[in-house]
Order: structure tokens, then C-alpha cells, then sequence
């Protein structure tokens, strides 16, 4: 059996596998539509000129693109954000604002797979477009919260870390530092929890900075709390909206599951304010969902800022943390209904059986060549049947098929006209 016919980074889905994603997608959805979501979707392929006007040539790295019989640059999606933003484009003048939008979305990227990263994945996709207050940021945080709960997670498992990307800015441009040293600070901030100390330590001494700028470093990473002072005395736009942000979700019982986080800062130019990450308590793992406000989502497209947030979570993370802790159902083919027959001379009316209780909803089989009941019963045990219609030529003449409970083992007779009707 040849075994290089798989592509790297890709998944199988076997009947197992997509049992468990079928239960996570199940939650996602169920949990979007209570919060007033409608559910889209775009195609998996897009012009390359789209990712480019989101992230820069810098994207192509990441994508798996091509060029068709027609001569137009393609990609295949690695996300559904640019998607989202083309197409509320197209109705945005038209549509009931805020726009709420979930999306399931299967997704593609050319990364080196790794431990909770894979080629292929499938994203749940929240977003409010259109609504600038806090609220939307809360209620964003609280269907990422919920959908988690859902799925049988709880404080103990998971946290949602919250930053701002407002405060952030604010708070060092204070200290007058230069934009690329800036852009080196923001790394270093984002790598500081995932790092020993003295690394973080090398990595400020490694920059052009006077003695000013690297206590205000070191202050920034200090800020445990938004009441700390450091924090309180920044009275900016950014912490003004942290504050505001942290009062609903304490209104919405979320306070166990959220905290202020400086460390967080995500993308350094796609994030306006709002930016959050929600990670296992162990923190053994990468990220289970990112997000955050974005209000320059639309610019490319409609030519002016307009208020966006949302998030994007992962299937692969998010699989793994629910597999080890024991939250996925296990896996097992079970059916309604097994209909055995004697011989082919009742063929027919097992047949009519067989379409009436799949109708009614039933999940319903038989062997297609006959075979010794005996063996069909097998079968039937091995499929994890409910119950057994056994079709005998005695009881088809009178109008009746046995019953077997396969769970008690009881036989009883039944009339066939409770199976068929016309």
C-alpha cells in the first residue's frame, strides 16, 4: 500500500472524526443563533488581489495560490474575514445594522503543521458590523464564552485575556519612541508570558532605548489589573473602553472568565481596540479562539472606518482540549431499526417498511443479498441496532412482522399496518 499519497497538514475524516466535529459545529451553531446570528458563507476560492489588500504581499507566503486557465491570480481561503468584508461591501447600504454574521467555514493555509495547527481547519467565525459601543465587544467575548460552556467546558478549563489596542498605543506614545522600535516593543510584549524572564530581559536591553523608555517598558508589563494605578491614571480612550468593557461583563456573570491581560496584542495594524485571546488554564496549548474590534475592516471597500468586531476559533485546538478532558461523545454507529427477512419472497413489503419509518425519521438498514438470519441478527447486534423487524413468511401472510427489543431481548408480534401506511 503506498503511504505518500496523503497531503501533509491535511485530515482524513473518517466517520469518527467528523462524528466529534459535527458535535463542535452543532454547539457553534446552536449557541450563534440564540445570540441573533444568521449564518453565511463565501467561496473557498478568492482572488489573491483580496488577501493582498487585508495583510500585504506578505500573505502569499501563507496561501496556497495559483493562477487558473484563465490567467487570474487565486487563492484558496486561509480565513473568511476578507471574504466577509467584500461581501457586506456589496449590501452594507442596504441591509438592518449592526449586522451579525456567523460563518463555519472550512480553511486553508500553507504553514508548517505543528502541535494544535494544521493545514486544514475548520474556523467558527462570530462578527458585529455596524455597532461601536462596548456591548458589541461584551456580547462578542460572551458567545465565545458560552459556545465553550456549551461544550461542557468551565472556568477551571479556560480564560479569556483583554486588552486594548487604544491603550496600548497611548500608553507608549508618551515615551516618544520610534516606530520601528515600537513595532519591536509590541513583540516583546507578545512573547513576555511565553518566556522566561530574563529573555524578555535581553530582548529590552537589545534595544535602542534610553534609560526613560525601558522603565516605561517595564512598567506597561507590570500592570496586573485595571485597578492597578498604572492603569487608572492612563485615563485614555483605550482604558476608558477597557473599563466600560470590563462593567458589562460583569453585568453578563462573565467576571470568571476574563481578565485584563497587557500581554495581548495580536495583529499590530488589522486590531482598533478591543483584542482578546482565550486560552486553556494550563496554557500547555496554543490559542483556542483570538479576536477583537476592527474598525478598518470595511475601509478598502466602502472608503471610511466602520465599527467591526468578532473573533475566530479554531476546530483543532479547541478538539484536542476537549478529547484529553473527556467531553467529546464517543463514537458509535447506532440505528433505529434492523429489518431482517427470511427470504427474498418478502422483499417487497420490507422494502415499503423500510421507506415508511425513514420517513418518520428513523435511521434504518438490512442486507442487500439475503442471508441466514442468524447472521443478520448478527449484523444487526454489531450496527448497534435498537430493534430488530423480522419478516417471516407465516407472519406477512397474516398481516404482522416480529419485533425484537434488542436491548431485553423481547419478541412481540406487530401488525404491519403500524408500519405502512399509505
Amino acid at each position: 500500500m503506498r503511504d505518500n499519497l496523503n497531503v501533509k497538514g491535511m485530515r482524513d475524516y473518517y466517520p469518527e472524526l467528523m462524528a466529534k466535529l459535527n458535535h463542535i459545529f452543532n454547539v457553534w451553531r446552536k449557541t450563534a443563533l440564540a445570540y441573533g446570528f444568521e449564518e453565511y458563507d463565501g467561496p473557498i476560492l478568492e482572488t489573491l488581489e483580496l488577501y493582498r489588500l487585508k495583510s500585504g504581499d506578505e500573505i502569499v507566503k501563507q496561501l496556497y495560490n495559483f493562477t487558473d486557465k484563465g490567467g487570474r491570480e487565486l487563492a484558496l481561503r486561509p480565513e473568511l474575514t476578507p471574504t466577509l468584508a467584500r461581501m457586506v461591501s456589496k449590501v452594507y447600504n442596504e441591509i438592518q445594522k449592526p449586522i451579525k454574521w456567523f460563518s463555519i467555514p472550512r480553511c486553508l493555509r500553507y504553514e508548517k503543521p505543528q502541535k494544535g495547527r494544521l493545514r486544514e481547519f475548520f474556523q467558527f467565525n462570530i462578527d458585529i458590523i455596524g455597532e461601536k459601543d462596548e456591548l458589541a465587544d461584551a456580547e462578542v467575548i460572551a458567545v465565545a464564552v458560552d459556545s465553550l460552556k456549551n461544550l461542557g467546558l468551565t472556568a477551571n478549563d479556560f480564560i479569556v485575556k483583554i486588552n486594548n489596542r487604544d491603550f496600548v498605543s497611548s500608553f507608549f506614545n508618551r515615551y516618544n519612541i520610534d516606530e520601528k522600535n515600537i513595532f519591536k516593543i509590541y513583540k516583546i510584549i507578545d512573547n513576555a508570558r511565553k518566556v522566561p524572564q530574563s529573555v524578555t530581559d535581553e530582548a529590552i536591553r537589545s534595544l535602542s532605548l534610553n534609560s526613560e523608555q525601558i522603565d516605561g517598558v517595564y512598567k506597561y508589563l507590570s500592570i496586573r489589573s485595571i485597578d492597578d494605578d498604572s492603569f487608572l491614571n492612563e485615563n485614555s480612550e483605550g482604558s476608558n473602553s477597557l473599563l466600560r468593557l470590563f462593567e458589562m461583563i460583569g453585568k453578563m456573570g462573565l467576571e470568571n472568565y476574563c481578565i485584563f491581560d497587557p500581554t495581548i496584542v495580536r495583529g499590530l495594524d488589522y486590531y482598533t481596540g478591543t483584542v482578546f485571546e482565550i486560552y486553556d488554564r494550563s496554557e500547555k496549548m496554543r490559542a483556542i479562539c483570538g479576536g477583537g474590534r476592527y474598525n478598518r475592516l470595511l475601509q478598502e471597500f466602502l472608503g471610511k472606518e466602520v465599527p467591526a468586531c468578532g473573533f475566530g476559533m479554531g476546530d483543532v485546538v479547541l478538539g484536542e482540549i476537549l478529547d484529553s478532558k473527556g467531553l467529546l461523545p464517543p463514537y458509535s454507529k447506532s440505528i433505529d431499526y434492523f429489518l431482517a427477512r427470511i427470504s427474498d419472497e418478502e422483499l417487497g413489503i420490507m422494502l415499503r417498511v423500510a421507506s415508511a419509518l425513514r420517513r418518520d425519521g428513523k435511521r434504518v438498514e438490512y442486507v442487500y443479498r439475503n442471508q441466514p438470519v442468524k447472521k443478520q441478527m448478527a449484523k444487526a447486534s454489531k450496527l448497534g441496532a435498537r430493534y430488530v423487524l423480522i419478516f417471516g413468511p407465516d407472519e406477512v401472510r397474516n398481516g404482522m412482522v416480529k419485533l425484537k427489543d434488542m436491548e431485553t431481548g423481547e419478541e412481540t408480534l406487530k401488525e404491519l399496518s403500524e408500519y405502512v401506511r399509505d
